[in-house]
């Protein structure tokens, strides 16, 4: 390009110089050279010249046409494509040794959505899915050394499926063929594809459809298996029941029934399998079950008697339910049966058990009874000349003191003494027998009147010991019983704990245990129990049981009064409600007593 305008300039010189060889001057003389041999080197240059030139602008528009062909590929400018690539019905592409495409069939472009110049370039992996993309690198590099490669299926990239099939997976299946150089290199591969996509999707359903049918077919065979450990399980349920099962049709014949039924009796299955059931039952019984048969066909219970080979008799309990055919007629009964032989031995047994039981309270309440009358009679005799004794001894005193002297008013005095000990020993024997019956029906028991009484009983008692308090802790709980009684328990174990308390401040506390307070209804059981409590002398554990008999007493008469009836007079009025008593104490450390009464 450089050249073409002096050459171009030297040319119209030459052409003039030939014209006109006289007149023109083709180059300004730099030496002397002859003009005809200048001329003849000029022309034979400029004709190389604008040989090589034509050559080079050949060249060049050469190039360019290659150029353009390659920018335009609808245009090829290439001789050496196989028809194939052509082609609108196949999926073919051409691909470098690094899986770049070369070629792509319209077919195949219109599968990846995308068209010739997009793909020209791009990796064949960028089109693939990104869980496949590794396997066909694998095996797209194993094809470049072995030189082929069929059936390879991979999914497409999701972004590479074009509508309307976007968001679905695509699948190919992908033959590959390696093209070698002259050096045996590899230098492309030409690759089929074919749209295997219903087929996959096919073969994945069989195999979801194979999968669920075999696990339908599993489950199956487990539903069997237990269905059969289930019927084993209620045919020895059914056999080995403690109950007997059987089963009569409409004629009264065992048609079925259970092993127990053979054991209880003691018959072998064969011998009763479709025998009538009257058979079993006892003699007097066999006769009339014609005309009863109606009522093993219709649902309900009887009682029966049924007999065994060697003459025993049981007495049995059948409920029956019925079975009818599609007709809703009579086809069998189902019957339970219960053997009640020993329930009603056991019921005799009882009953004789509470004839007898029935008879020895009656004795007893006899016994008690005239044990009352004995204890009234006597005490009420031994009063009387125990007042006569205790009267004139007093007369004797008073009017024959003087005369008797010291030892004689001494003898006198024991006398006096001894009367009046014995009349408190008789009145605490008339109480005892008394208190082991309540005298009025239980009511609920008012607790303020109560205890008001019972300190005005004892004011006495209270006077000789001024700095003796008694006090209530909390509410006392709702209980019900015989206000007398209970007030005579109250006195006697308030009064034992100011007797028997040498404390400078003698204390007595009444309360009730936790659960039993009258907010508390309905769930701690039938009976409230309450204490009294007191800082006395204390008992020693040994003696806790003895302290409740009659006149046991663990200190003399010179240290503290009593007759040692108080605490067995308190047992019995709490056993005369139902209730009990029990004593918590040690040495030193005071005594309480406890007691229930029923809960009001």
């Amino acid at each position: 390009r450089r050249q073409r305008a002096l050459l171009d300039l030297l040319a119209r010189r030459l052409e003039s110089a030939r014209e006109r060889p006289s007149s023109t001057t083709l180059w300004p003389p730099t030496e002397d050279l002859g003009t005809a041999h200048f001329r003849s080197a000029l022309t034979a240059l400029l004709d190389a010249y604008q040989e090589a030139l034509s050559r080079v602008v050949a060249v060049s528009e050469s190039l360019a046409q290659l150029k353009q062909a390659s920018e335009k590929p609808s245009v090829p400018a290439r001789t050496d494509v196989f028809p194939y690539e052509r082609s609108r019905r196949q999926m073919v592409a051409r691909l470098t040794p690094n899986f770049q495409f070369q070629t792509v069939t319209p077919l195949l472009q219109q599968v990846l959505g995308q068209s010739l110049d997009k793909l020209l370039g791009r990796s064949l992996l960028s089109v693939v899915h990104t869980d496949d993309a590794p396997r066909l690198t694998q095996l797209l590099a194993e094809t470049l050394k072995e030189g082929e490669s069929h059936n390879v299926v991979f999914r497409l990239h999701p972004e590479a499926v074009a509508a309307p099939d976007a968001g679905r997976e695509r699948y190919l299946q992908m033959d590959a063929v390696t093209y070698f150089d002259s050096r045996h290199r590899p230098a492309q591969l030409r690759c089929h594809f074919v749209d295997v996509t219903e087929r996959i999707l096919a073969e994945q359903q069989l195999r979801r459809r194979t999968d669920e049918l075999v696990e339908a077919n599993e489950r199956l065979k487990q539903i069997n298996r237990d269905l059969e450990r289930l019927k084993e399980s209620y045919r020895d349920l059914y056999h080995n029941a403690p109950v007997i099962y059987f089963s009569l049709d409409e004629r009264g014949r065992l048609v079925a029934f259970n092993e127990t039924l053979s054991k209880a009796l003691g018959y072998p299955r064969e011998h009763l399998l479709g025998q009538p059931y009257a058979r079993l039952l006892a003699p007097g019984l066999r006769e009339s079950f014609e005309s009863q048969l109606s009522a093993y066909q219709t649902p309900g219970s009887i009682e029966t008697r049924w007999v065994k080979p060697d003459g025993t008799l049981l007495d049995v309990w059948i409920t029956i339910s019925t079975v009818k055919d599609e007709n809703g007629v009579f086809a069998r009964s189902r019957c339970a049966a219960t053997d009640v032989t020993e329930h009603h031995q056991l019921a005799e047994a009882v009953a004789g058990r509470a004839r007898e039981l029935e008879q020895a309270n009656a004795k007893l309440r006899r016994i008690n009874q005239e044990l009352e009358e004995f204890t009234y009679v006597v005490s009420h005799d031994l009063k009387e000349p125990l007042r006569t004794l205790e009267a004139f001894s007093n007369f004797l005193a008073e009017d024959y003191g003087p005369q008797l002297g010291v030892e004689g008013r001494e003898y006198v005095q024991h006398l006096q003494e001894a009367s009046r000990r014995l009349g408190t020993l008789i009145d605490d024997l008339l109480t005892l027998s008394r208190a082991g019956r309540v005298i009025n029906t239980p009511q609920p028991l008012h607790w303020d009147r109560i205890l008001e009484t019972v300190l005005a009983d004892l004011r006495d008692l209270l006077t000789r010991k001024p700095n003796a308090r008694v006090s209530v802790q909390g509410p006392l709980p709702a209980a019900r019983g015989d206000p007398e009684r209970v007030s005579q328990l109250l006195a006697n174990l308030i009064s034992n704990g100011l007797k028997y308390n040498d404390s400078a401040t003698p204390e007595i506390v009444i309360g009730s245990l936790p659960g039993s307070s009258s907010g508390k209804t309905g769930t701690e059981g039938p009976h409230v129990t309450l204490f009294v409590r007191d800082n006395g002398l204390g008992i020693e554990p040994r003696y806790h049981e003895q302290i409740f008999r009659i006149f046991r007493r663990l200190h003399g008469r010179d240290q503290y009064e009593g007759t040692g009836a108080g605490l067995a007079i308190c047992k019995k009025v709490v056993e005369a409600h139902g209730g009990r008593l029990w004593v918590e104490s040690a040495p030193g450390y005071g005594s309480t007593f406890y007691f229930t009464l029923p809960r009001g």
